[in-house]
């Protein structure tokens, strides 16, 4: 008995469902697979994103700490340096006064002062300080005193005075001239020198902070 001969046009339709299978089954494969590359990239891209924020928050973290640590370590000097007016404002017309009492008090001869304009100098942040809030800027007044002297112990009183009053004054130099000849007769007490004193009055102001100060 002779089996019927299938022509292609059968063939084709029977192999039809299973090619139409293989396709599905291999589109599928094919978006499983970019979906899970796509997947794997967020996740690393996630991953990277988190380490950089760690990263960071990490950084800021020890910039915190640094900053405590610098605070514990000054604060007995900052606080020394308020109680001293060194954060204030010049207050001039006080320094005048002050120099009125040390001459009254010590029975000095008329001293003369003379305050200049006062100098501004931006104090700058080390490389590690990128951002600050505030910064620091240090200002620096002129003083010349002319110091009539009966003798060298009224020098080094006034000094210790004025120096030592709770202001930052360093003393930058002074010079003794004789004025009197020792051959002078009287009495009368008299100046026989004159000292001439330049000092350097020095005081610190925080403001906020301007990135393009120091441009």
């Amino acid at each position: 008995m002779a089996l019927p001969q299938r022509t292609l046009k059968q063939d084709l339709r029977w192999l039809l469902w299973p090619i139409t299978l293989f396709m599905i089954v291999l589109l599928g494969s094919i978006a499983n697979y970019f979906l899970a590359f796509g997947f794997q990239e967020d996740r690393q891209r996630t991953e990277f994103n988190v380490l950089a924020e760690l990263d960071l928050v990490s950084g800021q973290v020890r910039e915190i700490e640094r900053a405590e640590e610098i605070i514990i370590n000054n604060i007995d000097r900052y606080n020394r340096m308020v109680e001293d007016t060194v954060m204030d404002e010049e207050d001039r017309v006080a320094l005048l006064e002050d120099v009125r009492k040390i001459r009254e008090e010590h029975q000095l001869f008329p001293i003369t002062v003379e305050l200049f304009e006062q100098e501004r100098l931006e104090l700058s942040y080390g490389p590690e300080v990128e951002t600050p809030d505030e910064q620091l800027s240090l200002r620096l007044s002129r003083i010349q005193v002319l110091l009539p002297l009966l003798h060298e112990a009224d020098l080094q009183r006034f000094l210790n005075d004025f120096t030592g009053g709770g202001r930052l004054v360093l003393t930058n130099q002074c010079e003794i001239n004789q004025t009197a000849s020792v051959n002078d007769i009287g009495l009368q007490p008299l100046q026989h020198q004159m000292a001439s004193c330049e000092f350097l009055w020095f005081t610190m102001r925080r403001e906020p902070y301007n990135r393009f100060s120091s441009l």
